[in-house]
């Protein structure tokens, strides 16, 4: 998390050329800290005009008008999916109203060994067996390609995912060839304008994939093909931020409310500490200036990420970027020689008592000289006082004092309990779904 938030937040200033000094500040050792640091500079440098890769790479991007207003923030909110009388199925939780986060899935995962690990990797509940909704289950699934029809299993476990309002993202060719109903047929923008939107047999909604080389005639034609959502996956050789930006002005232009994905795609990347730094100063970069309605990561290197991994960075992606809160937020301060207590130890029990509350934000922190500014916007704070002793705050005043540190964390849980912000833990899996995870395992 605190590399994410890192690259959302000096990577925005950065992706439009503010800064040129960066400090990460992470509740670790120290010396883990300068990685992160000097890469985010890297990156952010590899994307200035003066790079000849980086000059070509905007160059390619046709001239639009940035009319962003900087002196004040409002987010471009994308319309949700509504229900048609035709529809079999309930279409509307395919995106979220906080941003949605769309999971790549594949053939493989929905076989009879694997599907009850699936469920849980995709932050479903299980009851019997079946899957249901959470509250950090991804929206929809993008799958390359589907279990053939004679696979009766597997399309019955996806079946069962479709029933629960999960959308299925399948390309268009796929489906022709081998149909299944209430999918969400994807198509390029050439093709969708040369079908004229027509699904294929078994499709109810259309998607549309976007490579920042659309003309402007092409992106004008996307209300008349009135697709349930974009996926903006800008190619490589084109400038992701420019590709973006120009894309969010003509939507502006023709007054369109489409809902657009952050499509991140990559080839390379086989550590997650690089990946959260990529997506978070890419993606974030845009999300943060309220351009975007939710994520789907997909990596195709032959380093294996989990679902589950994917999952949970795409929704910490969004909770950094200030849309959607599936977890409790945790603003800490980096160690240094005024902590009086061990920092990423405290911090660690403190996320495992209270993590589990989404909405609750709560501040971790070392001593009293810059505590209480730095967590003027938490809930609940924890802050060192005295060696040994800690004083638990409500907002920003403090309401019990000097206690003990083997008692505090076991009395900023009552505290919680005490202004009606706690909720007990659910059980994380059903028998069935942890021995179908010691299978897959």
């Amino acid at each position: 998390d605190g590399r994410m938030k890192s690259a959302i937040g000096i990577g925005t200033l950065l992706s439009d050329g503010i800064g040129d000094t960066v400090r990460v500040s992470l509740t670790e050792d120290p010396e883990f800290e300068y990685e992160p640091c000097n890469r985010l500079a890297e990156i952010a440098e590899s994307r200035l005009f003066v790079s000849p890769t980086a000059a070509a790479k905007q160059s390619a991007v046709e001239t639009y008008e940035d009319t962003r207003d900087i002196q004040s923030f409002a987010k471009r909110q994308g319309d949700l999916p509504t229900q048609i009388d035709s529809d079999q199925i309930d279409a509307r939780g395919f995106l979220h109203r906080d941003g949605s986060v769309i999971a790549v899935v594949t053939p493989e995962m929905l076989k009879q060994e694997n599907v009850q690990y699936l469920y849980q990797e995709l932050g479903c509940k299980l009851a019997v067996g079946m899957p249901f909704k959470d509250i950090a289950t991804v929206d929809s699934l993008l799958m390359r390609t589907l279990p053939p029809s004679d696979a009766v299993a597997e399309r019955t476990h996806l079946r069962r995912l479709i029933e629960v309002s999960t959308g299925v993202i399948v390309p268009a060719a796929e489906l022709e060839k081998d149909p299944m109903e209430n999918t969400v047929a994807l198509m390029t923008l050439p093709e969708a304008i040369e079908k004229g939107g027509k699904l294929p047999t078994g499709a109810i909604r259309l998607a549309i994939e976007l490579n920042g080389k659309e003309t402007t005639e092409q992106l004008k034609a996307l209300e008349t093909l009135n697709p349930v959502m974009l996926l903006n996956n800008p190619s490589t050789d084109v400038s992701y931020l420019h590709a973006s930006r120009r894309l969010f002005e003509l939507l502006k232009e023709i007054d369109s409310k489409l809902p657009v994905i952050h499509h991140f795609e990559s080839t390379s990347i086989t550590d997650k500490n690089e990946l959260a730094l990529q997506i978070g100063m890419r993606c974030g970069s845009l999300l943060t200036d309220g351009l975007g309605d939710g994520v789907c990561v997909e990596l195709t290197s032959d380093h294996r990420f989990s679902v589950d991994q994917l999952r949970q960075m795409s929704f910490g992606l969004l909770q950094g970027c200030r849309m959607r809160s599936t977890k409790t937020e945790f603003v800490s301060c980096p160690s240094c020689g005024r902590t009086l207590f061990d920092l990423q130890e405290t911090t660690a029990r403190i996320q495992e008592a209270t993590g589990h509350l989404p909405g609750v934000t709560v501040a971790v922190m070392g001593c009293i000289v810059n505590g209480p500014g730095e967590m003027a916007d938490a809930d609940f704070g924890y802050v060192g006082t005295l060696p040994g002793k800690v004083d638990l705050y409500l907002g920003k005043e403090v309401v019990r004092k000097s206690i003990p540190n083997e008692e505090a964390v076991d009395g900023l849980v009552e505290l919680i309990k005490e202004h009606g912000m706690w909720v007990d833990k659910e059980d994380e899996a059903e028998p069935e779904a942890q021995e179908a995870m010691s299978i897959a395992n």
